[in-house]
């Protein structure tokens, strides 16, 4: 039978937490019984010390000791999961109620029980139209389905929490084990949705969890749907293994160049290349591919140990390492706090050019907006700031003339957001998805294609369009309110549009594309640069982005 919301709200908490305080209790009184025991029988070898009878009492108080202690453990873990399964479903239930709340107020009928949000009076006859009640209905429902994705989360990890501690007639009490997670299991959870794979990873055992994370950790830490510290976790291990790699890499082609200077120092080349007709050519030849291929392991190991300084800074916040793969161009995915405990969460998407060799310059625009945020915001709310350079961006700028990069990023970007949803502890956090240069792009694909994406704000900064020519052709929480752009008078990038049109579509930045607009400085001199320059020190767009951010709209200018 499938999890509803009907199904939690008709759960009672109540019960659930008063059989939570009768195993606790009852492991207690386990406890004060093997105490009771041991004072009781200590003196037991000195009363009774020798013959059979007195070795057959000794056996017995020792297994019932070993019976009695071996009880407690799992009775107190069974009481725990009960009682963190009572306290999450009273949580869940009030914030389905506060969301319904919420939606009454602003005109809209909800059906709990149906889980349904549709139009009301008021809502109908708003003379902005339907396409912004659309946009709030499918907000309202989103956060209620994913309230119901946590229950059922929850439901599966407290059963597998019980089924591993009952008692057993063939190990005994709480001795019940689960088989190690394998690679093929990983491989298929790899293909369900950040919701279900949040549950599966919910109901393993902690030892489940380190066992795969440890065997298994470029899996683990590529996967959405798993919680941040443990994608951290599993992807450490992957920078190791990976900066270890081309350390070795780059000594062995140091030791493989010195060797074959020395031997053509010695006159000896023919001897490294017996059956080539012409052994100098030969080893001009690979020489070259070597130096070729030294260059580049050198560029992605700076970028692996840029990444490392950044995640060991102590005078930073914490970073988390959610993605990282040295393929291709490389790809890494960094988040400067942590995106499940954050109320507020950027997804930042670079563009042309960016890739793992570059990163330090994107990894400093996310720890900038980190910053940004959460000086700006008063309210105590912290925001996580997300440097998604999880897709192969174009190498080159005669290479971001095409669409291909974007398409081929849709389903990364949009299950990448849906994971953050999924992991996210408590009220659900407000998202934005920020696109830079041809990261915006990027991210209007993401947005304009399937069910869009999890984001309550896009943002566009220095466009060269993004898919649509209107803001209603992008599917996210918010409505066209919630699109923002901004191009500097001066960036090279209108160059590459006629008047208001630009290569993929529309500027976001126009009014008449129907979002909305913020300012950003001119820029210096130079086009190019001031392409880069939205993060610079005193340019308006920082704080703007920030607002944004922080969902202080009304200060956005």
């Amino acid at each position: 039978m499938a999890f509803t919301l009907q199904t939690l709200l008709g759960a009672d908490p109540g019960r659930v937490h008063a059989a939570a305080e009768a195993w606790l209790a009852m492991a207690g009184d386990l406890d004060d019984a093997c105490e009771d025991l041991i004072r009781g029988s200590r003196d037991l070898p000195d009363a009774w010390p020798l013959g059979p009878a007195a070795e057959a009492a000794q056996r017995a108080n020792r297994d019932l000791l070993a019976e009695a202690g071996n009880a407690e453990p799992p009775a107190r873990r069974i009481g725990q999961a009960l009682r963190t399964h009572a306290d999450t479903v009273r949580s869940l239930q009030d914030l389905a109620r506060q969301i319904a709340a919420e939606a009454t107020g602003r005109g809209f009928v909800v059906d709990l029980a149906a889980g349904t949000v549709a139009v009301g009076a008021a809502p109908a006859s708003d003379s902005s139209g339907g396409q912004q009640s659309a946009q709030a209905i499918s907000s309202y429902v989103q956060q209620l389905q994913s309230i119901v994705e946590r229950a059922a989360s929850l439901d599966s990890s407290t059963m597998t929490a019980i089924q591993v501690n009952l008692p057993n007639a063939r190990t005994g009490f709480g001795t019940g084990q689960q088989q190690n997670v394998s690679r093929t299991d990983l491989e298929a959870q790899a293909r369900r949705t950040p919701a279900e794979i949040k549950g599966w990873w919910d109901s393993l055992t902690p030892q489940q969890q380190e066992q795969a994370i440890l065997e298994f950790p470029g899996l683990v830490g590529a996967m959405n749907g798993i919680p941040v510290a443990d994608r951290d976790t599993a992807n450490r291990f992957v920078l190791r293994r990976e900066t270890d790699g081309y350390e070795q890499r780059i000594s062995s082609i140091d030791a493989r160049l010195l060797y074959l200077q020395r031997m053509y120092d010695q006159g000896r080349i023919g001897e490294v290349y017996p059956d080539a007709s012409d052994p100098r050519t030969s080893m001009d030849t690979e020489m070259l591919k070597l130096g070729v291929q030294r260059s580049d392991d050198e560029a992605k190991l700076g970028g692996l140990e840029v990444i490392g300084s950044r995640l060991h800074d102590p005078g930073k916040p914490d970073a988390y390492l959610m993605g990282l793969s040295t393929a291709d161009d490389g790809r890494a995915i960094v988040a400067v706090g942590n995106p499940d405990t954050s109320d507020n969460v950027v997804t930042y998407v670079p563009g042309t050019t960016s890739d793992l060799p570059g990163i330090e310059t994107d990894l400093k625009r996310a720890d900038t907006m980190a910053y940004d945020a959460n000086t700006i915001d008063s309210s105590g709310r912290t925001t996580a700031s997300i440097l998604w350079l999880g897709y192969d961006a174009p190498d080159m700028i005669p290479n971001a003339g095409s669409s291909s990069y974007a398409t081929n990023a849709v389903d990364d970007l949009q299950n990448f957001q849906s994971g953050l949803g999924a992991t996210h502890d408590g009220r659900p956090s407000h998202n934005t998805v920020l696109g830079h240069s041809y990261g915006t792009t990027t991210v209007g694909y993401a947005a304009r294609d399937g069910n869009g994406l999890a984001a309550n704000d896009l943002i566009f900064v220095g466009s060269p369009g993004v898919g649509v020519d209107s803001a209603s052709g992008l599917h996210i929480q918010g409505d066209h309110n919630n699109v923002w752009a901004s191009t500097a008078a001066n960036d090279v990038i209108r160059l590459t549009g006629v008047e208001d049109t630009m290569r993929f579509g529309e500027n976001p930045d126009n009014p008449g594309f129907g979002g909305r607009q913020f300012t950003s400085a001119d820029g210096s001199w130079s086009p190019v640069a001031t392409h880069s320059e939205y993060w610079d020190p005193h340019n308006p767009s920082r704080k703007n982005i920030a607002f944004i951010i922080t969902g202080q709209t009304d200060r956005v200018h």
